[in-house]
């Protein structure tokens, strides 16, 4: 017996034993289709009402706060589907993941002809998914949320990049990849450069010499490897066969290659056998290599969040007239600055960047030189700074990118000024305006950066320095929070160099946050819950979980948004600050240099791993973060079709407020992700319950964070 026809005989016997009243409707000849979803949707309207009130109240729109999601059982979700899914049956929907081609969700006409035994080419994901819905509807599948020694079990199989054994394993890459180094420079092809050996030196000499130049960002951003031949060649030809084959088609199509020296040295090179945990450096690998997805679908990549897309003095999706290219939107006190300075650029590219697209069309690049700032740079500055000047709900401006530590210090600081003037200014204005009338002034800047990652060595005195001159000085006008967002998604990602480098940040007076991109190497049980506690321990407070943004493009990194919240639920939850410590939370945003003994003192008083400050949310097009959804649909191959809520803790634009939801279908199905799970050796009977996470609710934003967009 094949799967599909296994699966269809599973199906068929969980209707049959723990759905009896609704076989009927299935096989009554005389109900056309349609006639059947209304009586089925009359039966378990009744059944919900009668047996599932709290349920049927979530369903109606009746009760639907975050209490009373998480009021929500196994079987009680499985109902809120299965009406979600009457609902929208037949209904067709644009799928992006197929270039805006119709897909149509209907799950119960494919439901009758299996019950009715007829033969069909009934995808096995889709059959799966149907099995563990009625197996819930039958109470035969539950949540069983683990237990807080389960999580730290989970915690504890994956390591750190402070752990003595991983800096011993990574130091012996570094000096295999000094010795390449090496041996480029006294092939004598830099001549001109600044690094150049001098005549005569000895092996020890020049090594001596790379060690010093190791320490600088400039050698890293010189001697970035930007082809796959010579990647494989750094990573001690330890590439996989069909990683060198999709890594050289990515190049000859276009997709640019960037990774620094020290990157590469984050990655274990050893065969499997000889690693102490086998798989622990998946996420740095997972956004290194390139997917098959990714090449094939570079060219034809749109934009996925549709606000970033907008014409100088025309309204963007989220409604907003904006200044330039520079500045992008989406809610009312916090925009988005992009400066035209090497900060366009990273310290390497990520394989599910946001802006792949635009590397696509050629407007994002790698040459470091051509970005440097042109003369007309400072008029553009200011005509961005005094749309932030000018409008009258903007208080919060993040720069970034790119990557905002990419500019220049010179270049930084003279953003930083032109906001600490614009921020000035602001406030004179208000002198002048009545009582009613008087416009939001500048609170918050923030920075977004994967530097401290990528190239920890750019954190430099010189750099912390100028951000805490800048710290000083916004106090006086009103910014009350100096924030520095990184980019960390594994705690191997946190290495000595990190440390150091968050540190320089704290003292500078600069609250560090992160957001860790939910890919799926970075899904793994225990895996978000040890980077929490490992960011906590060098003084970093977890912001944001995003799942990663994008269509087919980003399939093979895209974890399903049910994972997403069963580690919400089941994992993140064993940090959560009691009550009575929320206001010792409050004044740690403004208190940097002493992060890390202040979140140590709330671990240590509420006796728990981590502070799960972070929200796990989705970047939704045209409305910003939400993590408040419903599965309304499913397609004949299994992928699940969800209905997302705005955030209604936070304003919007009339336009968003007007659009209501919005739909989005995912790149694979439940099925698909756990056939990747067990791949990379994980037990995918650990993530049984993940079938049931059918709807999610947006957590509430940690008091930490009051504030805070």
């Amino acid at each position: 017996m094949n799967t599909q026809t296994k699966l269809a005989s599973d199906l068929a016997t969980k209707v049959q034993s723990g759905n009896l009243a609704i076989l009927p409707l299935f096989l009554d000849a005389s109900l056309d289709d349609g006639s059947l979803v209304e009586a089925l949707r009359s039966h378990y309207a009744e059944y919900m009402q009668s047996h599932y009130p709290k349920a049927w109240a979530y369903y109606t729109g009746e009760q639907q706060s975050e209490q009373d999601y998480y009021k929500l059982s196994a079987r009680s979700m499985a109902y809120l589907r299965i009406m979600d899914y009457l609902d929208h049956e037949g209904e067709r929907f644009p799928d992006g993941n197929l270039h805006g081609e119709d897909v149509v969700s209907r799950p119960i006409g494919l439901m009758r002809k299996i019950l009715k035994g007829e033969h069909g080419d009934y995808h096995p994901d889709f059959l799966e998914d149907m099995v563990h819905l009625f197996s819930q509807l039958s109470e035969v599948d539950e949540f069983n949320i683990p237990t807080r020694g389960q999580v730290q079990g989970w915690m504890e199989r994956h390591e750190s990049g402070l752990d003595p054994e991983v800096i011993a394993w990574r130091a012996q890459n570094k000096d295999r990849i000094i010795g390449l180094l090496g041996e480029k420079l006294k092939s004598k092809k830099n001549r001109g450069s600044h690094y150049q050996l001098k005549e005569g030196m000895g092996e020890s000499d020049i090594r001596k010499q790379i060690l010093t130049w190791w320490r600088e960002d400039r050698f890293h951003l010189h001697f970035a490897i930007r082809s796959a031949e010579e990647l494989n060649r750094y990573l001690d030809y330890s590439m996989s066969e069909d990683e060198k084959r999709v890594m050289a088609e990515a190049e000859e199509k276009g997709i640019p290659i960037f990774a620094t020296p020290y990157f590469l040295s984050l990655i274990d090179t050893r065969r499997r056998e000889e690693q102490q945990r086998p798989g622990s450096d998946l996420a740095l690998r997972s956004y290194l290599f390139y997917s098959q997805d990714l090449v094939d679908e570079f060219g034809s990549i749109v934009a996925w969040e549709k606000e970033d897309i907008a014409e100088p003095g025309k309204p963007n999706v989220a409604g907003w007239v904006l200044p330039s290219h520079n500045v992008h939107r989406r809610y009312p006190e916090v925009a988005i600055f992009i400066p035209d300075t090497m900060g366009r650029a990273c310290g390497g590219l990520c394989s599910y960047c946001q802006r792949m697209y635009d590397f696509q069309g050629g407007r994002f690049n790698f040459e470091l030189e051509k970005l440097r700032p042109r003369q007309s740079w400072q008029e553009k500055l200011e005509l961005n700074m005094e749309y932030f000047r000018n409008d009258p709900y903007l208080s919060d401006i993040l720069i970034t990118g790119g990557d905002a530590f990419m500019s220049s210090v010179k270049s930084l600081k003279q953003i930083l000024d032109g906001v600490l003037t614009m921020a000035q200014n602001k406030v004179k204005d208000n002198e002048s305006r009545p009582e009613g009338e008087k416009y939001a002034t500048m609170r918050r800047v923030r920075l977004g950066t994967k530097i401290p990652v990528y190239l920890p060595q750019r954190v430099t005195k010189e750099l912390a320095g100028v951000l805490k001159e800048f710290r000083e000085k916004a106090a006086l006008v009103g910014l009350k929070q100096c924030v520095v967002q990184t980019h960390i998604s594994s705690a191997m990602e946190i290495t000595p160099d990190t440390k150091k480098a968050i540190s320089r940040l704290l003292e500078a007076g600069w609250a560090v946050t992160n957001q860790e991109v939910f890919t799926v190497a970075a899904s793994r049980r225990g895996h978000s819950a040890k980077l929490r506690k490992t960011l906590n321990e060098i003084g970093v407070l977890p912001y944001y979980t995003f799942s990663v943004k994008g269509f087919k493009e980003n399939r093979e990194l895209f974890a399903t948004n049910s994972r997403s919240t069963q580690e919400q639920i089941e994992e993140s939850s064993i940090g959560l600050v009691a009550q009575r410590y929320h206001a010792a939370l409050r004044p740690f945003m403004s208190d940097a240099p002493h992060m890390v003994e202040s979140i140590d003192s709330i671990r240590k008083s509420d006796e728990i791993p981590f502070l799960a400050t972070d929200r796990n949310t989705l970047n939704l097009p045209g409305v910003g973060k939400s993590n408040t959804y419903r599965t309304i649909g499913i397609t004949d191959d299994g992928r699940r079709i969800l209905q997302f809520e705005f955030d209604h803790t936070r304003p919007h634009s009339q336009v968003i407020e007007e659009m209501g939801v919005v739909i989005v279908i995912e790149s694979k199905s439940i099925a698909h992700y756990l056939r990747q799970m067990e791949a990379m050796g994980e037990d995918i009977s650990e993530y049984e319950t993940i079938w049931g996470y059918s709807a999610g609710s947006l957590a509430p934003r940690s008091t930490v964070f009051e504030g805070l967009a």
